[in-house]
């Protein structure tokens, strides 16, 4: 009788072990590596291509590192490469039996920082940085490049749709302000694509 008992006892407690599963670790901060991948180009203001062969954005990347603590606010520094505008032309010359080829291209390489807000599955980013824009020309395949460094200010929303702890995965849309040191606010970028994260660190 004692030996049924005891059996008893035991089935119940695993049982009871069965139906309360140990909770989740409770993670109070975290430092995750960011990736963006993505399309774009200029937004405004946006040049006369009337006359070009074609005209088109370019790949955007960008790679961060954030650190979320407690607070649902969290820095951010964030590195990326913004494409502007590609375009191309082929004009032909009079009296000859050959064109003009000629194209051109703009891009920048920017460096930000500032704040981030994370909303349940959203996330809400705004910073400010330099931002270094290459300008390219090439006419029969001579080329000429420039560049110029500006102050930028970026802002950027996502939805994290998938997040199999520790990463996270969803869609991005960012925009990007250039402002020249003398004249002003003078160019807006816009680059939607895929945004991933991942915690390699936590707390």
């Amino acid at each position: 009788m004692r030996a049924l008992l005891l059996a008893l006892a035991l089935a119940a407690a695993t049982s009871a072990q069965a139906a309360d599963p140990q909770p989740a670790p409770v993670y109070h901060s975290a430092w995750e590596l960011d990736a963006f991948v993505g399309y774009g180009q200029i937004a405004f203001p946006f040049p006369d291509t009337a006359a070009d062969n074609w005209s088109n954005g370019g790949p955007a990347l960008a790679l961060g590192v954030a650190y979320r603590g407690p607070h649902f606010t969290h820095p951010f520094l964030d590195i990326s490469w913004i494409p502007v505008l590609s375009s191309g032309r082929n004009t032909y010359v009079p009296g000859t039996n050959s064109g003009l080829v000629s194209t051109s291209s703009s891009s920048a390489l920017g460096l930000a920082i500032g704040p981030g807000w994370d909303i349940d599955w959203f996330r809400v980013r705004v910073g400010v940085g330099l931002y270094d824009v290459f300008v390219s020309s090439t006419v029969n395949g001579v080329t000429n490049s420039t560049s110029a460094l500006s102050i930028g200010f970026m802002a950027a929303l996502a939805a994290q749709v998938w997040r199999p702890e520790p990463f996270a995965l969803g869609v991005e849309a960012r925009v990007v302000g250039l402002q020249s040191p003398t004249n002003g606010f003078y160019e807006a970028l816009w680059q939607v694509g895929i945004t991933g994260r991942w915690d390699f660190s936590r707390k």
